[in-house]
């Protein structure tokens, strides 16, 4: 064959691949057209064609990028600057746990909300899982174990991806719980090795922004994508893929991620169910009428039986209650008696003269469980040996007293200039928009105090008062000085 002939059969076989290769395209574009009217998906047209334009990750997902390169790099850098195994071992812990995390909220960005949440997340939701149980089981005694624990109560807060609807504050108890033992920390090194405190102080960072994050992207919970893939087909990908069990795993007991759970797809149990309940779950407790050594068990007689939750009720309410229920005004004194109240008793309403109420005091009793309303201004209103009520009124012009109290709510739908707190164990104050400006608080020999006030947009939140001080001795001049600050604890 010549070099002419070679030349014209290539070209031959060049225009008919060509045309053959036009009528297959154009095949696949009808298929697919075919495809879009009938809603059909056979998955050949999108196979035929891949894409090659990289899809942006949404933007919670690159604030979350944003947010690691700010803080978890410098605590990364923190951890190196030790040179220390522990501490290496420290920050791979942490770096695992946010990637895990990235990895989550990534799948979350593109799949819908399944319908059985939390189980059918449990497979992303594993290597979190592994972060948080190898964290406390690497905390050994030594010189490292201040910081091992401090990583391990940190870690924790990995659980807010599946909390709601108040990530935020579950975050929060995690970084005061991180600063008991980073405290430790600073008190031993805070003179002689400075690193260990930026130790400290980048891991405190690192959860605070976090928490800062979640409220700006995931304010109630991790924000689903409405209009994306369904979470078993995502998974069923190759996202995540699963791990190998190590073989150890089959020597030791069962723990919540083995056992499964009905109407779990993963046959793995309700992470939140496991997180609040450990491995003793499954025991059987020991009643009342187990315990030999009570005095209502008498030799071979059967023992008393446990007392009910109604049961129990009514003797904490009998510890309150002192005598009969009043609720009366007495004009020699120009004071309001509420006492022995409880919520049998339904809501308790005093409204007061409007010309005349300015000169009445309330005073509220032994009551359990009780809702007391007093609606118009008084003078003052004083709460004394009460337990679980709540106390709702309008304006006191002088002061609201709560003593020897237990588990107590107070609404302000007016104003109050000051809140006296005494001996009281549990309060949550209510204060309206014109009462935050006015009303200060002084308390003594208190605990589990909470303030809860509108914001610049009506939302209400929720502030502790302080309960831990640190003070300080000094002499000014020739006169002895102690001076009191607020704890750390408070600080973030």
């Amino acid at each position: 064959m010549t070099d002419r002939g070679y030349l014209e059969l290539v070209d031959a076989l060049s225009a008919r691949c060509c045309t053959r290769s036009l009528h297959i395209r154009h095949a696949r574009c009808r298929l697919s057209k075919v495809e879009e009217a009938l809603g059909l998906s056979t998955g050949f047209s999108k196979a035929a064609a891949p894409s090659t334009v990289a899809v942006a990750p949404a933007p919670s997902v690159q604030a979350f990028d944003a947010y690691c390169r700010d803080c978890l790099d410098p605590f990364v850098a923190s951890c190196e600057a030790l040179c220390s195994v522990e501490a290496h071992a420290c920050a791979s812990l942490v770096k695992r746990g946010w990637r895990a995390m990235r990895n989550y909220v990534a799948m979350a960005s593109k799949c819908k909300k399944p319908s059985s949440y939390p189980q059918d997340c449990m497979t992303f939701l594993e290597p979190c899982r592994e972060v948080m149980q190898e964290a406390s089981q690497t905390i050994k005694r030594g010189e490292w174990e201040y910081h091992q624990k401090t990583i391990s109560e940190g870690l924790q807060c990995l659980s807010w991806l599946v909390v709601e609807p108040a990530p935020c504050e579950f975050i929060e108890n995690f970084i005061g719980g991180q600063d008991f033992w980073a405290n430790k920390i600073r008190v031993a090194y805070k003179k002689t090795e400075p690193k260990h405190v930026a130790f400290c102080d980048m891991f405190k960072t690192l959860l605070v922004d976090l928490m800062q994050y979640v409220k700006e992207h995931h304010a109630t919970g991790v924000t689903f994508n409405s209009d994306g893939h369904n979470i078993g087909a995502f998974a069923s990908v190759g996202a995540v893929p699963p791990r190998a069990q190590p073989a150890a795993a089959a020597m030791r007991p069962p723990t919540f991620s083995d056992r499964p759970e009905a109407g779990a797809t993963g046959g793995l149990g309700d992470i939140k169910a496991a997180l609040s309940n450990p491995s003793t779950a499954r025991l059987k407790k020991v009643t009342k009428d187990m315990q030999t050594w009570r005095a209502e068990y008498k030799g071979n007689a059967s023992p008393a039986m446990a007392s009910s939750k109604a049961t129990n009720s009514n003797l904490w309410k009998q510890k309150i209650i002192k005598g009969p229920a009043l609720c009366e005004f007495q004009e020699r004194v120009m004071k309001w008696i509420v006492e022995n109240q409880t919520d049998e008793s339904g809501v308790i309403t005093i409204t007061l003269d409007p010309k005349n109420g300015v000169k009445h005091t309330v005073y509220i009793c032994s009551c359990c469980e009780a809702t007391v309303d007093i609606k118009g201004k008084c003078k003052s209103v004083a709460i004394d040996s009460c337990s679980k009520c709540n106390i709702i009124f309008d304006t006191a012009i002088s002061s609201m007293e709560v003593v020897n109290c237990h588990s107590i709510k107070c609404q302000v739908r007016g104003t109050v200039p000051s809140v006296a707190i005494d001996k009281t164990d549990g309060i949550l104050t209510y204060l309206s928009t014109a009462s935050v400006h006015v009303t200060h608080f002084v308390t003594s020999k208190s605990s589990d105090m909470q303030v809860s006030f509108p914001n610049d947009e009506g939302e209400m939140v929720e502030a502790p008062i302080p309960e831990q001080f640190v003070h300080k001795a000094k002499l000014v001049g020739d006169k002895p000085q102690v001076t009191s600050d607020v704890s750390d604890l408070y600080s973030h």
